[in-house]
């Protein structure tokens, strides 16, 4: 007498994995990376899953973020008062720094630590 074990359900099978291409995750990317822009409504419209599309942002952002033009140009600075070789920077009455990028600002008022001002810019712009 023969056994023969079955699931008590049958398993459902899944489509074929679809294959994107790297132009198509770099535009679905670019999409992702616009002020406002929803990744979930991006990934509906896409018809894939928004982990993915995260996993896409992961991979693909610096690269399409450098191709951008909004995101290589160059930010307007204004210098109000240079300070000379003699005056020590405690000396020198606090100012402010305000930098806008999109919809962030970033306000640094009275002394900026150098090395912190640094790192700041550096996570900021791309």
């Amino acid at each position: 007498m023969d056994t023969i074990i079955r699931p008590a359900t049958p398993s459902s099978k899944r489509g074929p994995n679809r294959r994107h291409s790297d132009e198509f995750k770099r535009a679905a990317v670019a999409r992702t990376l616009a002020p406002d822009a929803s990744v979930s409504r991006i990934a509906r419209e896409l018809e894939i899953n928004s982990n993915q599309l995260f996993n896409w942002r992961k991979r693909f952002a610096a690269e399409v973020a450098l191709s951008n033009d909004v995101h290589g140009q160059l930010l307007p600075v204004t210098v109000i008062d240079t300070p000379t070789a003699a005056t020590p920077l405690a000396s020198k009455s606090p100012g402010v720094i305000v930098l806008t990028i999109g919809r962030a600002q970033l306000r640094l008022e009275d002394q900026a630590d150098p090395a912190t001002l640094a790192l700041l810019l550096a996570r900021l712009l791309p």
